[in-house]
């Protein structure tokens, strides 16, 4: 087969599971052929070597595994990271939680920071790399995670800005933080999620418990018993109400909430009083 020949096939195969199959049967035959998608146009005649290991990654993506998956790749923000199955992929959202965590650290002159839930490194990498001066401790509680992460931050030559720490949280962290920035699990247990999603991305990365704020509520109690000045954290969407609550009830300076690009309520900054 042609590689239009290919592409065809692809496409019919990829319309029930991918909303734009077109571009991702481009996407997964340029991977094939390690080319960019500019030449399966201008070499759309050439004949697609290794045809039947490519019907196999067709397939992959036609039970929904995701893309990232398959080529063990993610874009996010300015860079590419590593991922794998066990592994959450970084998501666009978390830019913009990027982009806050980084005006405070700017403001208020932050050298020190902890993450929590490290995954592929996204956070700590692209902070570290705004931020030549910045020292931070990522930590997470499973491996395969702390695994990738140093893989992506070798990759950047970031060793000598971040540290990784298997943790529950904050357990295994010593030093004196200023900034506490994390992106955890906060969905509750019972709610469904895509195929694309549950079947295939680590749950203990997505489900924060019963209700889904069990982890941001201990990470907010964490942080304030630390004396942590600040914490910016990712949140669910209908999750605002009881956190606002919360706060209330334990004591925070002030917290400010904040939408995504879809103009859901995805996060929040906390400045805790005292500090």
């Amino acid at each position: 087969m042609t590689i239009k020949e290919t592409l065809l096939w692809a496409r019919t195969e990829l319309k029930e599971s991918c909303e734009r199959p077109q571009y991702e049967a481009e996407l997964l035959l340029a991977y094939h052929l390690k080319k960019d998608r500019m030449y399966l146009i201008t070499h759309d005649a050439d004949v697609v070597e290794n045809l039947d290991l490519f019907k196999e990654t067709v397939a992959r993506r036609k039970a929904n595994e995701p893309y990232e998956y398959i080529v063990g790749s993610a874009s996010f923000y300015d860079i590419h990271l590593a991922v794998e199955e066990g592994v959450l992929i970084p998501r666009p959202e978390t830019e913009i939680l990027i982009d806050l965590t980084a005006k405070i650290i700017q403001e208020k002159q932050i050298r020190q920071i902890a993450e929590i839930g490290v995954g592929t490194g996204a956070i700590s990498i692209v902070l570290a790399r705004k931020f030549p001066e910045l020292k931070i401790v990522a930590t997470d509680i499973c491996e395969a995670p702390l695994r990738v992460a140093r893989k992506n931050i070798n990759t950047f030559g970031l060793n000598h800005q971040i540290t990784l720490r298997q943790s529950n949280l904050i357990d295994e962290v010593d030093e004196p933080i200023e900034l506490l920035v994390s992106n955890p699990p906060y969905i509750a247990e019972d709610f469904i999620l895509k195929s694309n999603v549950v079947d295939y991305e680590p749950k203990e990365a997505l489900f924060g418990g019963r209700v889904g704020d069990e982890l941001l509520k201990q990470i907010i109690v964490d942080a304030k018993e630390r004396k942590i000045p600040y914490l910016a954290c990712e949140m669910g969407y209908d999750q605002k109400e009881p956190l606002t609550s919360f706060v209330k009830e334990i004591g925070v300076e002030s917290i400010q909430f904040y939408k995504d690009l879809a103009g859901f309520d995805r996060g929040f900054i906390i400045k805790f009083p005292g500090t």
